[in-house]
């Protein structure tokens, strides 16, 4: 049965949810649906269609015909099990797709820098093939923050400005892996006028976070959850913005129907721009956790950067954010105890 605290996060979409006439009776793909953001943009359609009679036609994409039965997204979905890297052959007719697959783990950016590359270039040339046949009226790209490079300036960037990225460290592979994606969006976009919309997304975080989730977000709730101190492997001075989940879904939605092909848009939640140390003590508040720094060299890390997601442009087309950092530590925190009552 799905979580309780997802199901309100899912209600709560659906209250500031502006977009059901533009989707009422549409088809949409979703890539990535059992990931985090690609499984509540599921979930979002499927409660609307229970509750507002919007019949559209979800189409989801996945390799693990067991992830789906397990996190129970059946219902109302028609699913399409295959590598992203493989053709849509048999699609012929689509109106909007949201493409959200892609790695999401560090480690693997290190190990597997090849794949990142290559994989998520040919899974993302595949969607846009799919979107140009299909005549889609509307795709949307999920990108990250780190196309942005090494910013240590401490401020807030808007779209058309970047700083440097190593390309020998193997590392980078994902932030440059999304700089040429979001380029051969825009590509696609000029040459196939194909309406591909990127969305440069901060760290995302809510209710469905696996307890195992390695990033940093989950290592804090995991560590005050059960009851230990949080251990930082750096300083914490990396500054960046972040995103809940219900901020993520209402924005990625947002740039599908009023976003402009070819072009970008930050998405983050408004005032979360903090540092990893900070975001930390928003996690051992009102616990017995303390933090401790224990310094240690690891490439696995993005190495320090210092800058926000400046939102005005998606704000310009209709985007209003909804959540707090504080309330999104809260929510997630709690989510855990529920995972672990102990």
């Amino acid at each position: 049965m799905m979580h309780e605290m997802i199901i309100e996060e899912i209600k709560e979409v659906a209250k500031h949810f502006s977009f059901k006439e533009e989707l009422k009776n549409k088809s949409i793909l979703i890539t990535g649906g059992t990931g985090l953001i690609g499984s509540y943009l599921i979930r979002t359609l499927q409660y609307l269609n229970r509750t507002e009679q919007l019949n559209i036609k979800i189409l989801g994409v996945a390799r693990s015909r067991e992830k789906v039965q397990k996190l129970e997204l059946e219902d109302n979905v028609t699913w399409i099990y295959q590598d992203m890297k493989d053709s849509f052959n048999d699609l012929k007719a689509l109106d909007y797709i949201l493409h959200t697959a892609s790695p999401t783990d560090s480690s693997y950016f290190i190990h597997s820098p090849v794949e990142v590359i290559n994989d998520t270039m040919a899974g993302l040339n595949s969607i846009l093939t799919l979107a140009r046949n299909s005549k889609a009226q509307g795709v949307v790209f999920l990108s990250s923050l780190e196309v942005y490079g090494t910013c240590l300036e401490d401020r807030f960037l808007k779209e058309n400005e970047y700083f440097s990225i190593d390309c020998t460290n193997v590392r980078n592979s994902y932030s440059e892996g999304k700089k040429i994606l979001e380029c051969l969006c825009a590509s696609y976009a000029t040459e196939y006028q194909v309406p591909v919309k990127i969305v440069r997304l901060g760290q995302c975080f809510g209710p469905g976070v696996a307890y195992t989730d390695n990033r940093v977000f989950a290592q804090f709730a995991r560590s005050v959850t059960e009851e230990q101190d949080i251990i930082l492997a750096t300083k914490g001075e990396t500054k960046r913005s972040y995103c809940s989940i219900k901020d993520a879904i209402l924005g990625i939605f947002t740039a599908l129907v009023n976003g402009k092909a070819g072009e970008a848009y930050n998405l983050a939640s408004d005032g979360s721009y903090h540092s990893i140390y900070e975001l930390a003590t928003f996690f051992i508040k009102d616990t017995n956790s303390n933090i401790i720094i224990e310094e240690k060299q690891d490439n696995k890390y993005l190495g320090t950067i210092q800058f926000g997601l400046d939102t005005e442009k998606i704000k310009g087309i209709g985007f209003t954010s909804v959540e707090s950092l504080p309330q999104m530590v809260s929510r997630l925190k709690a989510y855990f105890k529920t995972l672990n009552p102990a």
